[in-house]
């Protein structure tokens, strides 16, 4: 592709045209003939690995203008811009042959329950004969199909559009996204515009050195999406849902919901199904229950919310009803099909909020017991831990303190941390997870359950800079392997 046409989409010129082969802000990714975008971050300017970049074969540069100083080497074809990183997500586009033009794109934002709802949405597509992709936390999805990781939850835009063209490619008419706050103060979604846009939740999140500087400019990232969306749904319960609705563009529709008598789409009740284990039951306007196969009110809360942007985009409810009736989500109350006659469950929830989410969730089915198995990350707020121990002593009947991502911290220093703050309630330490993971199974009797905390879908554990393979899958594999071979 030339540079001009390149360039041409951010309204700039250049006498050089060369060749752009490749794309990229990362100037060890270089390779000759590409064009590097210099961005300022939060660490370095780009433009100290200009000349880096140059020295890889960049065949263009563009960078953020400089008002006391050249922004570019003379002789270096390319541009200086106002806001590098608008430019950058408008280049990535062309680059990939803008193939967001011909997808009907879903942004889901919120500070909780983004992954859940994407997961919920993507199936309900799926169930109405549309071939969906997924974006997000746990990575990009052709319908169950893996694509790759994502380092972020929106991903930056090179990465960005890359993946939307293999999805256009793939035969993709939808694609559900993930929207973090920290992809529009970054303007990673720049120039896309969203056929709907679902708002979930907000609560003081992210807010921090590298991230947002208070929660006013944290509340105003989320709602800038909504500028960008022509119809959206909100949580009509939520006390911002006004300000991301204000942002949508004149005469766009918004549909409201939530449990309060004033939502479009009100929920009447969501409780414990009687008759599956550890899943909710929904009634939605009076209509006939919808089944959640997942615990806890807050993945019915989820659950409400696809319901209306389903509603909001026309969907047979058919469709809802299978989607949701086939959601599950890799870490997130993920049910492990134990051949025991207890449940084990595995679940993300690494702070005390989420702790008390799927402790108390679990805790509303009624087991005999709740056995959990859990430690905390090293180099992150101490109070995490004592938060974490207060949830497992307030829902839990015992638990196996454990490694986690211990980083730079001792993994001992951490567990002692969360012992002392369980005080008396019944616990043990057992540093090697593998091995704490069987301790919570050997313990385990009929109608127990065995809560695996902290992990969810990551496939590894981190410390002293190293990842190690780690699936709390393949342990609970290897156990219930072991037990069928002494049973034989």
């Amino acid at each position: 592709m030339k540079l001009s046409q390149l360039l041409r989409v951010i309204g700039a010129r250049c006498p050089q045209d060369p060749d752009i082969t490749a794309i990229t802000c990362d100037s060890r990714e270089v390779s000759p003939g590409a064009l590097f975008a210099a961005l300022p971050g939060s660490r370095a300017d780009g433009r100290a690995y200009i000349s880096d970049a140059l020295d890889r074969g960049a065949a263009a540069v563009v960078c953020t203008r400089s008002r006391s100083e050249e922004p570019l080497p003379q002789g270096v074809p390319g541009a200086a811009v106002d806001d590098p990183r608008a430019a950058l997500a408008l280049l990535a586009a062309e680059f990939y042959g803008r193939p967001a033009d011909g997808l009907t794109l879903i942004a889901v934002t919120g500070t909780k329950g983004k992954t859940t709802t994407a997961h919920m949405l993507r199936e309900i597509l799926t169930a109405a004969g549309y071939k969906t992709g997924m974006i997000g936390t746990l990575g990009a999805y052709i319908g169950r199909q893996k694509l790759s990781d994502s380092p972020n939850t929106t991903p930056e835009p090179i990465a960005l559009h890359r993946t939307l063209r293999q999805m256009a490619g793939a035969g993709c008419t939808h694609v559900v996204l993930e929207a973090s706050s920290q992809a529009m103060k970054l303007k990673r979604l720049h120039g896309l515009t969203f056929a709907a846009g679902l708002f979930l939740n907000l609560s003081p999140d992210h807010i921090g050195p590298h991230e947002h500087t208070g929660f006013d400019e944290y509340r105003a990232c989320k709602a800038a999406l909504f500028r960008q969306c022509r119809l959206a749904a909100g949580n009509g319960d939520d006390p911002a849902w006004p300000i991301m609705a204000a942002q949508l563009p004149p005469r766009a529709p918004a549909l409201t919901y939530g449990f309060g008598p004033e939502a479009d789409v009100r929920a009447l009740a969501a409780e414990p199904d009687p008759d599956r284990p550890l899943s909710m039951r929904l009634a939605v306007d009076g209509t006939s229950p919808y089944h959640i196969p997942l615990p806890g009110e807050f993945n019915a809360a989820d659950a409400l919310a696809a319901i209306a942007l389903s509603r909001a985009l026309g969907l047979n409810d058919g469709a809802v009803r299978a989607g949701l009736a086939h959601t599950s989500v890799p870490g997130r109350a993920q049910r492990y099909p134990a051949p025991a006659p207890y449940r084990v469950v595995i679940d993300y929830a690494h702070n005390g909020a989420s702790f008390d989410a799927i402790l108390s969730a679990l805790r509303a089915h009624r087991p005999r017991r709740i056995i959990t198995v859990f430690g905390a990350g090293g180099d992150r707020p101490k109070m995490r831990r004592a938060d974490m121990a207060s949830a497992a002593a307030r829902w839990a009947d015992y638990a196996v303190l454990t490694t986690d991502n211990p980083r730079s911290e001792p993994a001992e220093a951490i567990c002692a941390d969360i012992s002392a703050a369980l005080g008396g309630f019944p616990h043990e330490t057992v540093l090697d997870r593998r091995a704490a993971i069987f301790r919570a199974l050997d313990l385990a009797q009929p109608g127990d359950v065995v809560a695996l905390l902290g992990k969810g879908h990551e496939r590894y554990i981190e410390e002293n800079g190293v990842r190690r393979p780690f699936s709390e899958e393949a342990v609970l594999d290897e156990y219930f392997s072991v037990q069928r071979c002494l049973s034989v």
